[in-house]
């Protein structure tokens, strides 16, 4: 994965990643990060870019999204001899008119880092028109769906089992309840042993959650409604038949307000290089997501605002 490695390669062939996964699947780390890795690639395909050849769309993607801005520069790779333009992170330096407006970047890839001037010898492509990355977004809605599914498998577990919570008198007893909620956790028979009758007692806490499983369901599902809002593009979720030509236009223009600034700050981004490099690079909004119905049929128009991305 791209974000986080949380397993070498050898695990692929030898069946560790998925023992890795049985047992610490359950817990909200190994969600955080499956959302954050899972949420960073929906995102990821947004904008669709043309022409950048050699520069991988991705790599510009991928900047843009951590960094928030992304550099392009003719760079002699010292491995190869070859000099191409290279997307780039960097971060802006020297002394300019506005404090986020500053003459020079330092770009930094793993074979060379080295200084240039932006607009003379290099372009810098923004995110949005502050220059600030999607990483965080990204990162908040992981941990809230990571909250979201933590509850979700605790309710589907615990609701095998309506006793409270287990207290131990030994260790011995303590490793045999143990041993029962894993059984528990894989769906197996199990037992406690009771070594000297001491008894093994249970709480009266009721270890159930007040949502029912369809109640965390919807709660995931808006909760990834919001993400998708967010980053300015329709989910379906709710019923359109629910909600008035107003109320739909009204929701479009919201959204549009969310992507605007990102493609527009792409678009200007892409021009700057072609005027400096004689590229023809091109970017836009995928084309499962376009809002911009200008001078099509009313029946276009209609199926436009049904169209949606589904939050699965």
């Amino acid at each position: 994965m791209f974000l986080e490695e949380t397993n070498e390669a050898k695990a692929k062939f030898d069946n560790k990643a998925l023992k890795f996964f049985q047992k610490s699947g359950g817990t909200f780390l190994e969600f955080n990060a499956y959302w954050r890795e899972n949420l960073f690639e929906r995102i990821m395909r947004l904008f669709v870019w043309k022409g950048t050849e050699p520069v991988p769309a991705k790599e510009i993607e991928q900047r843009l999204l951590i960094q928030g801005h992304c550099g392009i520069f003719n760079f002699k790779d010292p491995t190869t001899g070859i000099t191409e333009l290279t997307a780039m992170f960097g971060n802006f330096y020297g002394v300019g008119k506005y404090m986020d407006e500053l003459p020079k970047y330092m770009m930094r890839c793993p074979v060379w880092s080295g200084s240039t001037t932006v607009g003379k010898n290099s372009i810098v492509i923004s995110n949005n028109s502050l220059k600030n990355p999607c990483l965080e977004l990204v990162n908040h809605y992981a941990y809230l769906l990571a909250h979201t599914d933590v509850t979700l498998a605790r309710a589907m577990i615990n609701c095998r089992d309506a006793g409270g919570v287990p207290v131990a008198t030994s260790e011995k007893q303590k490793t045999d309840i143990e041993c029962y909620n894993r059984k528990l956790y894989n769906g197996e028979d199990g037992v406690v042993i009771d070594f000297g009758a001491l008894g093994v007692e249970y709480a009266g806490a009721d270890r159930h959650t007040q949502q029912t499983i369809t109640d965390i369901m919807d709660v995931r599902q808006r909760i990834l409604k919001n993400f998708y809002a967010d980053i300015g593009v329709r989910a379906s979720f709710e019923k359109r038949s629910n909600a008035t030509v107003n109320e739909v236009e009204a929701d479009t223009s919201m959204l549009l307000l969310n992507i605007a600034d990102m493609i527009e700050s792409r678009k200007r981004g892409a021009e700057a290089v072609n005027n400096m490099f004689g590229t023809d690079w091109s970017v836009e909004v995928a084309e499962e997501i376009q809002y911009n119905n200008e001078g099509s049929t009313e029946d276009e128009r209609e199926n436009s605002r049904a169209l949606s991305v589904q939050p699965y």
